[in-house]
């Protein structure tokens, strides 16, 4: 859901007719955009769960909204080569949506392709399959839904961390192998209660991973160029 939310909130601001934000026009409010988004196939998944819009049949969960205001919306998994549904469609192509986890690599070559492109748009962190000096040099806008997944990265920081400390995954792989040596789990697992922990930045998922370490009653300590508020550092505990 956060993700949907941010790629529709995104979406709808970078298309709509109150903002002046690009130099070539996207936002004149009676033109027909075309929309292409790459994603990865969900297959039977996407049956499973409604909520799950990062895949092809999810379509980020904007296209009822896109099509509403008129612009065409193409969705695909097809991306690699020149004879793919991606090279396809980009010749008159806005705007392209790609996700961090089946990314479309925009090359300098495929923007020289794109004449009518004007913003890349990554539904979630990065911009690293992007040619950005190409994409620069060609007036495109490149931007990513800052923010959209800082809570689950700090989950899967935590999971991490009492993998680690209790030993998890020699016990895991003793479990499959039919095995039973609890000494050779045991002599390496800990209680995560009591230790000192500490992050390399205190930013949005830093600050995340503190608050959910805080009850663990670990002593935490934290490095970064800016101090924490005062109020939610002594919240934490950091």
């Amino acid at each position: 859901m956060a993700m949907k939310r941010a790629a529709s909130s995104a979406t709808r601001s970078l298309l709509s007719s109150s903002s002046s934000t690009f130099s070539r026009n996207l936002h004149a409010p009676a033109e027909r955009k075309k929309i292409v988004g790459v994603f990865y196939k969900g297959n039977e998944y996407a049956k499973l769960n409604p909520n799950f819009v990062g895949c092809v049949e999810g379509a980020l969960g904007i296209r009822e909204w896109l099509e509403s205001k008129g612009h065409q919306y193409i969705v695909t998994d097809d991306k690699e080569g020149s004879n793919s549904e991606l090279d396809k469609h980009l010749p008159d192509a806005h705007v392209l949506i790609s996700t961090p986890f089946h990314p479309a690599y925009v090359t300098a070559e495929r923007i020289k392709k794109a004449k009518n492109l004007e913003l890349l748009l990554t539904a979630g962190i990065g911009s690293d399959h992007v040619d950005l000096k190409a994409a620069a040099e060609a007036g495109l806008t490149v931007a990513e839904i800052t923010g959209s997944n800082v809570v689950s990265v700090a989950e899967d920081e935590l999971l991490r961390i009492l993998v680690l400390v209790r030993n998890f995954l020699p016990g895991y792989h003793q479990a499959v192998n039919g095995e039973w040596n609890v000494a050779g789990i045991a002599h390496r697992a800990y209680d995560l209660e009591g230790k000192t922990i500490g992050t390399v930045g205190a930013g949005r998922i830093g600050k995340l991973l503190l608050q959910r370490l805080k009850p663990f009653n670990c002593n935490l300590l934290y490095y970064d160029r800016l101090k924490m508020n005062p109020e939610l550092e002594k919240e934490i505990g950091a």
